[in-house]
């Protein structure tokens, strides 16, 4: 499976790494892990190989696609002001590419499900940076739905609906535990920024708003998470080694942070 994902991946890699504009843009990044989940879902479809690889190249485009256009600055400086247009069109250009693949196969109810899913991407994208959300379970919710609401609709798409709690779950602990990693060592986080909003606004501590509390906050919410991953792991019938691998090792990194505490 591991070379499945590499083979892939560099095929992805042709695609978009596109030399003028990586002069000017960061370059975009690949999740492995969401390839993995997209590629180990297929196994057992009738698919062939050219097949499985359009797919995942596809919901991989749309994801670099919706990732690259948060990365756009607001400098206004003359070359703050190209690069955040090259970003911007950057963004535009993959999604594009996505639109041609499956264009190029006629794949419409393809084309209509991740839409769906891009929609709801961006609804919670926007909420987040709003943060106006009423309780600690509806922001996670808003994590959840940009991580995994790409490949929710491709796995439903293919009847993979045992797979979709198991994403979610996964995704999301993994965006916790990198807003987690960002914020206790750069001390800055969207997700932070909105958990203090709810935080403020229900007054959970008394007050007492430090970012040791958020940070405990959060916390507590990845030991629940931690327990779900795991029931919705084993509810997954026949799931490979490479991807219960990957999610005992995200579990891992839970039990280190809870043994420290």
């Amino acid at each position: 499976m591991n070379s499945k994902i590499a083979e892939i991946k560099g095929k992805i890699e042709k695609k978009v790494l596109h030399p003028y504009l990586l002069k000017y843009i960061q370059v975009p990044i690949i999740d492995s892990d969401k390839l993995l989940l997209l590629v180990s879902a297929m196994e057992g479809l009738d698919l062939t190989d050219r097949e499985r690889e359009n797919y995942a190249l596809t919901a991989t485009l749309v994801q670099i696609a919706l990732d690259i256009h948060e990365h756009v600055t607001n400098s206004q400086s003359l070359a703050g002001t190209k690069e955040r247009q090259l970003t911007v069109l950057a963004g535009d250009y993959y999604s594009g590419l996505y639109y041609k693949h499956l264009a190029e196969s006629d794949d419409i109810l393809m084309i209509r499900s991740l839409s769906r899913g891009i929609k709801k991407v961006n609804e919670h994208k926007t909420l987040l940076y709003q943060k106006e959300f009423k309780s600690v379970g509806l922001l996670l919710d808003s994590i959840k739905s940009i991580e995994a609401s790409v490949l929710a609709k491709f796995s439903g798409f293919f009847g993979r609906d045992a797979w979709i709690p198991f994403m979610e779950s996964f995704l999301l602990m993994k965006r916790l535990l990198k807003e987690r990693n960002d914020f206790l060592r750069d001390g800055i986080s969207p997700f932070f920024d909105a958990l203090e909003a709810v935080v403020e606004t229900v007054d959970l501590h008394g007050g007492n708003r430090n970012s040791g509390n958020l940070v405990e906050l959060l916390d507590h919410e990845l030991v629940s998470l931690r327990i779900e991953l795991k029931e919705r792991m084993n509810a997954v019938k026949n799931i490979n080694e490479a991807v219960r691998s990957r999610a005992e090792e995200l579990l891992g990194e839970i039990k280190i942070f809870v043994e420290e505490g």
